[in-house]
């Protein structure tokens, strides 16, 4: 039985998360991480509030030829953080706004990873996970950035409370349809969450938490199913009958994936590589929807032939993808690669020496990276309870489906609350064992 959540510990986690974030945001407001991206859902945001539409204007004239501009339906990008963010944009028509909206979102994050916390582990641990969540760095950080990836963390943390309370709750069959319209939601913001309700499904089916257990799989996919198709009618009528159930890029992601070591067996990395190599401005326009899937084929081709070169790549990504690069942005300081790659004569000591306090900066967010998973894994084993499978799973999921395709720090940050969680579990073992053993 789960113990009443104390007011006062609400707030403060609430008002922790508040300030942290609202500092990273006096310090980095604006679109000033992956430009690129924040730049096209602004740009179609903008097009909605003018009356045109969720369409995007670009260039579809091939590179050697003058520009053509056309105003495209918007297909390259899922449309749920188009319309997360649209109403806060719409008050003053300023990033400002949607950062704002996302910091308060993280607030109600930091109150859900306690609450889910509470139920997995105990009172106290679920303390230092929220409070060390709230005041995250590499998450106050991200998680103001205009990118759909920011908001991740939110929904998986509402969508794993959602399924709490259907294993606890008198209407299990409600809070399941919640649970999948919520993880269908999140697809629409990010599509590599697109199996994570199968996580939810596995779950349900192998413990003994709750009954009705077929009708709560059914209705949880069907929250999904629903969303998803809706999402897949709309994009199914902008590109006159094409199959797009979320959006494009992952044909190129995976061909781009090829090269990210090196540009190999005809590949490039880089999206605007990509760009110049097919001869137009952008990857997604025009014929966006044949062109990714021919690289899908092509990229897959490529693996096929090269099975155990590939398996070398995936290891290489694993510290790519776990290791904080840039997130503090080059608003101030290059990233140590964009260091190394301006010029041969660069090396590790002329960026510590060029860039003291950004690599001391840079090093602290590494360390706590890597101490809280090391945390997690070493002491989960002295504390293991059956409800950890859920964040476990979670966790290597995001770890899972990155390294397969391609890699990149910022694809593994929503999944940071989960690891806070095994980790605070892991330090009140750790104390629980040091305590036993001083008697």
């Amino acid at each position: 039985m789960v113990l009443p959540v104390p007011k006062n510990r609400i707030l403060v986690l609430a008002a922790l998360c508040l300030i942290s974030r609202l500092v990273f945001l006096g310090v980095f407001s604006g679109p000033n991480y992956f430009e690129g991206i924040s730049g096209s859902y602004l740009h179609v945001a903008d097009n909605v509030i003018a009356g045109k539409g969720s369409v995007t204007r670009v260039n579809i004239a091939p590179l050697t030829e003058p520009a053509l501009m056309s105003d495209e339906p918007f297909i390259d990008r899922p449309l749920g953080y188009l319309l997360l963010i649209l109403t806060p944009y719409t008050v003053i028509g300023e990033p400002i706004a949607v950062q704002v909206f996302q910091v308060l979102l993280s607030c109600l994050g930091v109150i859900l990873l306690y609450q889910v916390s509470r139920q997995l582990i105990s009172d106290r641990a679920a303390w230092w996970a929220a409070g060390a969540y709230a005041v995250w760095p590499l998450s106050a950080r991200f998680e103001i950035a205009i990118l759909p990836d920011a908001v991740m963390s939110f929904f998986l943390l509402l969508s794993v409370w959602l399924f709490q309370k259907a294993s606890r709750q008198s209407t299990p069959l409600l809070w399941s349809l919640m649970t999948g319209l919520v993880s269908g939601a999140a697809m629409t913001m990010r599509p590599d969450v697109l199996f994570v309700p199968l996580i939810f499904v596995a779950f349900i089916v192998a413990t003994r938490i709750g009954e009705r257990k077929l009708h709560r799989s059914v209705l949880l996919l069907c929250g999904v199913t629903l969303i998803l198709g809706l999402h897949t009618v709309r994009n199914h009528q902008a590109t006159d009958g094409e199959i797009v159930p979320l959006g494009l890029g992952n044909g190129i992601s995976l061909w781009e994936g090829i090269s990210q070591f090196g540009n190999i067996h005809g590949t490039v990395y880089g999206d605007e590589r990509m760009a110049r190599l097919e001869g137009y401005q952008s990857w997604a326009y025009p014929n966006g929807i044949e062109r990714d899937r021919r690289r899908f084929r092509e990229a897959l081709a490529i693996i096929a032939d090269n099975p155990v070169w590939y398996l070398g790549v995936m290891l290489r990504r694993i510290p790519v993808l776990l290791t904080p690069d840039w997130i503090m942005t080059n608003k101030y300081a290059p990233s140590l690669k964009q260091h190394l790659d301006e010029s041969p004569e660069h090396s590790f000591g002329s960026y510590l020496a060029s860039y003291p306090f950004a690599s001391f900066i840079r090093g602290i967010v590494i360390l706590l990276q890597y101490a809280t998973l090391v945390l997690a894994l070493v002491w989960l084993r002295r504390g293991w309870t059956s409800g950890l499978w859920l964040p476990v799973l979670i966790i290597a999921y995001y770890f899972l489906i990155h390294i397969p395709t391609n890699a990149e720090a910022r694809y593994f940050y929503p999944a940071i609350p989960f690891v806070l969680l095994l980790s605070a579990h892991g330090w009140e073992t750790f104390q629980r064992t040091r305590i036993f053993h001083a008697r």
